[in-house]
């Protein structure tokens, strides 16, 4: 075999078109996923067609190098790492082939999302049945590789239910699809897949009588039915077995009609037994799903968020979501009139609701959803952990199993949560430790060896949904006993070089469990030194909290994430891969000066400080400030760009080029000179030349205007005080009609440009020069009040970055963005109907802060006034980020959801709150772009 160097790679960069990866920096985004291990591998491959899966197999075989299947790294068990070649399908591979509505199927590549599809299929009809709640970035690689469920696989089922057809391949490099090899009579098959037939054939009723009788388990190799009428079926052999067996390059899955109604039943116990009798008595009335919350997680949800407080009963121990689905409403709600009835005439509850509304099952919907990402914001250094998550035993036996994990936990003075699926007897539960304390590694393995004792003596699965992977393989010997030799058989005729997974499903290390885990007993971290900005909690602490779930990598509109990533797929754009990076740098696996390397700066410039990530992180881990911070000493020693000098200073041009803008705004108009411009600065030629009227907003508006018993301090922002002055004239019109005080004192710029681009010293000086400009007005004022909803966030939480100062509170608690001041004093407003229509663009900055919603009801409010939330992505320009050459093809992509949207509406005009935002809505559409308030404004009687 030839010897493995790092050069001999360039024979991968060769013949690969994707992406090929050998350095350390993205070798260590992928060494994690969603569990607690770490594992660096030699190179990471990006293949973009199956051409490229061949030339990476075969390197592999000839280099010895395992192989490792990678989709949206969500795994809970550290399947999707590995020492070796990484195979990751999300960037390039991720695509829907094909979708029969008619004949109810749909082909895909493995890197193809679960939410895409979703959305793909709304108004069809149609869905499809398993739906694990990692699903919206789930990719179906990952759901085909561990045999996924969900919530209503009680009636519906696990991926492998839905398997039509799946091409793959052997370690070999030989290719073979389940369609033809389930065609073929058994004599005539491949000499693999006839030997497995034969060793079928040769142990059957062995193989049958060693499963638990458990409905759901993934747990080792499912050899069952692998031969019916002298035909092989290989489909529930592969779904499940982790890419330990074969590398599936496309799919065929089946879909459903989806029921037309659903009812929703929320029941209340006092303690686990009635509950788990509740689902006795329940199952055989054919629910469509059952979950569990138990008291520790309902208490926990309480106290993290004041939303739920009112939502959930004091003094309950647990909760049951009883759902049922059908396209009978009169039988549907009989049925659940029968379960209510049963669990009352049982004395089991008397605590129980029925969720009519979409309304009230949405927000009962929202505990179960909420609850558990709650769970990853718990303070302190213990942290949930997938370890003992994944059990299913027969529903008989439900007590003896909730009484022994009780034991377990108390026993080693553990906390604890337990949720999940129980109608399954699918439990996940969830200890809290620290994987940073030796006392609590030493008990990984203690309540892992206690807890599957347990399981099995009940006839249960160690693995019901989420796989084995490394967490769970090295008890799959005690689980299999009379078959695990068996399942060694399998991989061997499958992969004669265990080269797929090789520390998966059937390699056995007493203390695998405790091996390659991200912290450990040897870990340790260093904060960073000489800091920027302001860390009440220490740097490390906020690197170190996410736990690579992998939900910053969802590429719908389910939420707004990364832009970057959603549109690039590219590991390096994702929130995780900066946190993943800095937790290198702190704990010493790379240098210090590694910061300062172009590499590394790379990573960190893919963050556009949208702030989405931070908001919609489980964990609330906030990049965007972390990525801040290291761009920040970047800045401080090399200096920043002349790009970045110019596009940052919008206030500095305004205040002294407007009186002769027009005459520079002339020739600019020529594309030629713009062209010029780019080559010398860096901003894009396409962008329009952006002039500044003779007159800004405080040359045409007084320091004071208007009276009345309401005073506040508008601060408008560069935009609104010198490119659209427009803007500030109508709010302060709208707040005079108000009867409130308006005062607009001195001000500068909000300092958030230089932030997002680390000029930290320079968005500093700006912050103080308006604090000193402001002085004791602060205290005479009832609000600050803002139209630029990035002037807002930055007021909100940005300032508190870089000034230590009360004053900063005070502003906190002062402020209001002016849609939702408007909204609050709304009485004291006249306004005329009208029969426009508007589209309106959520900015990202907005979206953040707590009136989110305030400027789309400001509008709706208005009589007559029609409008369309455009509800997409991020429009792209991401604050100067889309303005730069550069950048500028992707700010266009990313903007193309929403700006078609915006085209194709019957709008008359288009509507946002971000002058950015409304600069690229400008820039891509035809329609005239204004801001709520001028809106507003126009329809004042």
């Amino acid at each position: 075999m030839p010897h493995l160097t790092n050069n001999i790679f360039d024979e991968l960069l060769e013949n690969i078109k994707g992406d090929v990866h050998v350095d350390k920096l993205r070798r260590s985004m992928v060494a994690t996923d969603g569990s607690i291990y770490k594992v660096e591998p030699a190179c990471v491959v990006y293949p973009k067609d199956e051409e490229d899966v061949r030339h990476a197999l075969g390197f592999a075989y000839n280099y010895g190098l395992s192989v490792h299947s990678r989709g949206a790294g969500s795994g809970l068990c550290g399947s999707a790492i590995g020492k070796g070649l990484i195979l990751d399908f999300s960037k390039y591979m991720n695509k829907l082939l094909k979708i029969d509505y008619e004949n109810q199927y749909f082909e895909c590549e493995p890197g193809y999302r679960f939410g895409e599809l979703e959305e793909e299929l709304k108004g069809s009809g149609l869905f499809f049945p398993p739906d694990p709640s990692s699903g919206e970035y789930a990719t179906f690689g990952g759901m085909f590789g561990t045999n996924a469920s969900g919530a209503h696989s009680v009636k519906y089922g696990n991926v492998s239910d839905y398997i039509e057809d799946a091409f793959f391949y052997l370690s070999d490099g030989s290719g073979y699809s389940l369609s033809k090899i389930r065609e073929m009579e058994i004599q005539k098959l491949p000499d693999t897949f006839r030997k497995l037939a034969f060793l079928y054939e040769n142990n059957k009723s062995i193989i049958h009588n060693n499963y638990p009788n458990v409905k759901y388990n993934v747990s080792g190799y499912n050899m069952r039915d692998l031969v019916n009428n002298n035909k092989l079926d290989l489909s529930k052999l592969i779904a499940g077995s982790e890419g330990t067996l074969a590398v599936v390059t496309k799919m065929r899955f089946r879909l459903k009609k989806k029921p037309a109604f659903n009812s929703l039943i929320v029941a209340y116990f006092d303690d686990i037994v009635s509950s788990s009798k509740a689902v006795q008595q329940i199952l055989p009335m054919k629910p469509s799903g059952i979950e569990i919350m138990d008291k520790s997680l309902l208490q926990i949800a309480k106290d993290n968020d004041e939303t739920l407080r009112d939502k959930i009963p004091d003094g309950v121990d647990n909760v049951l979501l009883i759902e049922f689905d059908g396209n009978d409403k009169d039988k549907l709600e009989n049925t659940s009139q029968q379960a209510q009835d049963m669990l009352r005439d049982e004395s089991l509850t008397e605590n129980i609701y029925l969720a009519i509304t979409e309304e009230d099952k949405a927000k009962f919907w929202a505990i179960r959803k909420a609850a558990v990402p709650i769970l990853y914001k718990l303070k302190g250094k213990k942290k949930i952990l997938a370890l003992i998550e994944d059990a299913a035993v027969p529903t008989d036996k439900l007590v003896e199993y909730f009484e022994g994990v009780y034991a377990i936990l108390k026993k080693n003075s553990v906390d604890f949560v337990v949720y999940g699926h129980i109608a399954k007897g699918l439990m996940h539960t969830r200890p809290l430790l620290n994987l940073k304390d030796p006392h609590d590694i030493d008990l990984l393995k203690n309540i892992a060896d206690d807890f599957f004792s347990l399981i099995n003596s009940l006839g249960g699965s160690i693995s019901g949904e989420h796989g084995d992977g490394r967490i769970r393989t090295q008890y799959i010997k005690k689980q299999y006993p009379e078959i695990y030799e068996l399942f060694h058989d399998v991989k061997h005729l499958f992969d004669e070089s265990n080269l797929f997974n090789p520390e998966i499903k059937t390699h056995h290390d007493n203390n695998q469990i405790s091996k390659f885990l991200r912290y450990g007993k040897d870990y340790r971290s260093e904060d960073l030194k000489n800091k920027l900005l302001m860390w009440p909690e220490q740097f490390v602490d906020e690197v170190e909290k996410c736990h690579g779930c992998s939900k910053c990598t969802t590429v719908t509109t389910a939420t707004r994430m990364c832009p970057i990533y959603k549109f690039t797929r590219d590991e390096a754009a994702s929130p995780k891969a900066k946190a993943n990076i800095l937790r290198m740098l702190i704990s010493g696996s790379i240098d210090e000066e590694s910061l300062y390397e172009k590499a590394f700066q790379h990573v960190i410039d893919h963050c556009v400080n949208c702030g989405s990530c931070y908001s919609e992180c489980p964990s609330n881990v906030n990049i965007p400030k972390m990525s801040i911070e290291a761009r920040g000493q970047y800045e401080k020693k090399f200096g920043s760009s002349l790009e970045n000098k110019l596009i940052v200073n919008a206030e500095l041009a305004g205040r002294t080029t407007r009186k002769f803008s027009k005459f520079i705004g002339f020739p600019m108009k020529l594309k030629a000179a713009r062209k010029i411009g780019e080559i010398f600065t860096g901003v894009s030629a396409e962008r329009e030349f952006i002039t500044f009227p003779s007159k800004s907003l405080y040359e045409r508006v007084s320091h004071k205007e208007g009276a009345g018993d309401i005073k506040v301090l508008y601060f408008a922002g560069c935009y609104a005080s010198y490119i659209k002055p427009e803007i500030g004239e109508a709010a302060v019109k709208v707040l005079e009609r108000m009867a409130v005080e308006t005062i607009i004192p001195e001000q500068h710029c909000c300092g958030l440009p230089m932030l997002s681009k680390g000029m930290v010293r320079k968005a500093k000086n700006k912050i103080k020069a308006n604090l000193e400009k402001w002085g004791k007005l602060l205290e005479n004022v009832d609000y600050v009040v803002v139209t630029c909803s990035s002037c807002g966030l930055s007021l909100t939480q940005e300032w508190s970055y870089l000034v230590d100062d009360d004053t900063i509170d005070v502003i906190k608690d002062k402020f209001i963005h002016i849609s939702d001041f408007i909204n609050k004093f709304r009485s004291r407003l006249q306004l005329n109907e009208t029969s426009k229509k508007i589209a309106y663009h959520m900015p990202c900055h907005l979206k953040l802060q707590k009136a989110c919603n305030s400027s789309i009801d400001m509008l709706s409010s208005i009589s007559g006034m029609q409008v369309e939330d455009l509800a997409s992505h991020c429009c792209g320009i991401a604050g100067s980020w889309g303005i730069s050459a550069k950048n500028y093809p992707l700010s266009v992509e990313i903007a193309s959801p929403m700006i078609n949207k915006l085209n194709t509406s019957e709008a008359d005009y288009g509507v946002t709150d971000c002058p950015t935002c409304r600069m690229q809505m400008e820039h891509l559409s035809s329609k005239k772009i204004k801001h709520p308030v001028e809106v507003l404004s126009e329809c004042l009687k």
